[in-house]
């Protein structure tokens, strides 16, 4: 059983109709038409939301590895999936929304992601100081970055990704928004999206955690 058809059975065993859970969760009918369907999955906080709604835990549902966990009895809490390296320095394969296997190691977050959430190994220097190659970062892909956040990018032509700090520069003269990605050390260069060099910003880092290295 797919996820789509775990919402509809649930729906319907709720007696609910698609503008019922529609209206409940501030989205349109075809929204919810589309999940049942499986044509679009609800994400992040949308999965939680509907979960609830249904009286079903849906994170789990359709034999996929979902990004977060929905526990009814208890505190809501997410996952995210250590899903691949990061180089910090070059451009490094990322796989940010697909099955994944049932071995994934994941960090739990606390917080609600305003999409997928996932955690990303640094890999490099480029960010050195203030990220060091085995720190974990913790990215949304629903966040919206700012000047200046910390982002996963990758360019449209490859499935590859880097981290770096975001700097938006407008826009050129045919109006295509043009982004530096730009280092912390000042030893590498800094990457350009833009209309002649086509990408887009995967995720927005939310979290960083480093942890104890010990020496023999």
């Amino acid at each position: 059983m797919t996820l789509g058809t775990t919402i509809k059975a649930a729906r319907k065993a709720k007696g609910l109709t698609l503008a019922n859970v529609a209206s409940a969760l501030d989205v349109s009918i075809q929204a919810v038409s589309q999940w049942e369907s499986d044509t679009t999955t609800p994400t992040g906080g949308r999965l939680i939301s509907l979960s609830k709604v249904l009286g079903v835990d849906l994170a789990t549902g359709g034999g996929k590895r979902e990004l977060l966990l929905y526990r009814p009895e208890g505190p809501t809490v997410y996952n995210a999936p250590l899903i691949s390296r990061v180089t910090a320095g070059s451009w490094s394969p990322i796989v940010a929304d697909q099955p994944l296997p049932p071995d994934t190691p994941s960090f739990e977050i606390h917080w609600e992601p305003a999409g997928y959430a996932f955690s990303l190994e640094i890999d490099g220097d480029s960010m050195l100081p203030e990220f060091q190659s085995g720190d974990v970062i913790i990215v949304d892909t629903g966040l919206r970055p700012l000047p200046g956040d910390c982002v996963v990018a990758a360019l449209d032509s490859e499935e590859e990704a880097t981290f770096k700090k975001y700097r938006p520069r407008g826009a050129d003269e045919q109006g295509h928004p043009v982004i530096e990605l730009y280092p912390l050390n000042p030893d590498y260069p800094t990457l350009t999206i833009s209309a002649k060099n086509p990408g887009r910003i995967v995720g927005t880092m939310n979290e960083h955690r480093r942890f104890r290295r010990r020496t023999k």
